[in-house]
């Protein structure tokens, strides 16, 4: 009878001290591989949004299909568009017209102009001589070596001299104040240019194109719907990246390095396990009952008792194209300190 229980007490102090053991493998391995099953896989979107409206007349899509960057999805009712950029290009074309005419008038003004100024200086000295030819006659009429008939015609020359100039500055002050510029002409051409750009890059922008390389979701438009511009149309998932967002406990986050390596488990492909590179710890989740400027809200697993907050941390994965990636998909992830599995 004391045998088995001497027994007895061995056997239970022996898996007492193995549960004690067992326990303190898995704080160890806990500790040097973090893991949580609250995770999701993510991925960037772009809301695919037309830049111009109007009726769509072509459709290239459809729902949940793949499609490579530059592919055409929709089409916009283009003629509008082409009208305006007619429309525009003739305003351009007319004021090139305005200005090369312009330009032949300001040049043919500017002649005139030079000819009516050496007028003025021929003019100029006419009167010169008229009253230099006077000056020197006078002092002879007292000598009898002119006449007065000859007096009165060099003061005649002289008045008629000054009244050939006056005329001749008033005309070249005239031709100079007639020759026209195309600075103000240009100006206007300068602000057709744009307006033109801007017709050719609307008409362009008829034809909505993919972006990325990605998945079509939430496409439910109808030959004929009516785009307006600034308003999304459907969204285009990048397939480029996907990331697995966990949130790990605060507790856990000081063994968590940017760098570490991960394995990630989407449910439904646990058969499948993915890996990643940790590429982002949470700077802040948005505390409870306050809502901060673009910080995300992760809720604490119970609200009767104090428990470690979880904020997010991003695993980018390393096999992006994988058919079984959606968004939301619920998964588990696993990080190692060392950069390996």
């Amino acid at each position: 009878m004391h045998d088995k229980t001497a027994l007895g007490r061995i056997i239970a102090i022996v898996s007492i001290a193995s549960a004690l053991a067992l326990i303190v493998v898995s704080m160890i391995v806990v500790d040097k591989r973090p893991r949580t099953h609250d995770a999701y896989i993510f991925a960037y979107s772009a809301g695919i949004t037309p830049e111009v409206s109007g009726r769509i007349v072509a459709i290239h899509v459809r729902n949940d299909q793949f499609v490579h960057k530059g592919d055409v999805l929709l089409q916009i009712d283009p003629e509008p568009f082409e009208l305006k950029l007619k429309q525009a290009n003739a305003q351009v074309a007319a004021l090139q017209a305005e200005i090369d005419l312009t330009g032949r008038q300001v040049n043919a003004q500017g002649s005139g102009a030079e000819a009516a100024a050496r007028e003025v200086d021929r003019a100029r000295q006419q009167l010169a001589l008229a009253h230099n030819t006077l000056a020197r006659m006078e002092p002879l009429l007292a000598k009898g070596f002119v006449t007065t008939q000859q007096i009165d015609e060099a003061r005649t020359n002289e008045r008629t001299a000054a009244a050939q100039l006056a005329a001749a500055t008033q005309q070249a002050a005239q031709a100079k104040e007639a020759i026209g510029d195309v600075e103000s002409l240009k100006a206007q051409l300068l602000g057709a240019q744009a307006a033109q750009a801007l017709a050719a890059r609307d008409l362009r922008e008829t034809v909505i194109r993919a972006s990325v390389d990605g998945k079509v979701v939430g496409f439910d438009l109808a030959l004929g719907s009516f785009a307006v511009s600034g308003h999304p149309l459907f969204t285009l998932i990048d397939d480029n990246s996907w990331y697995a967002v966990a949130n790990f406990r605060e507790t856990d986050l000081r063994g968590l390095h940017v760098g570490d390596a991960a394995s990630i488990w989407v449910m439904g492909h646990e058969g499948q396990p993915l890996h990643g590179v940790l590429e982002s710890l949470g700077a802040g989740v948005a505390p409870a009952g306050l809502a901060g400027p673009g910080l995300p809200q992760v809720d604490r697993n119970l609200n009767w008792v104090v428990v470690a907050q979880r904020f997010p941390v991003w695993v980018h994965l390393d096999q992006p194209s994988q058919p079984f990636l959606r968004i939301g998909a619920t998964a588990s992830v696993r990080v190692s300190h060392a950069n390996a599995d």
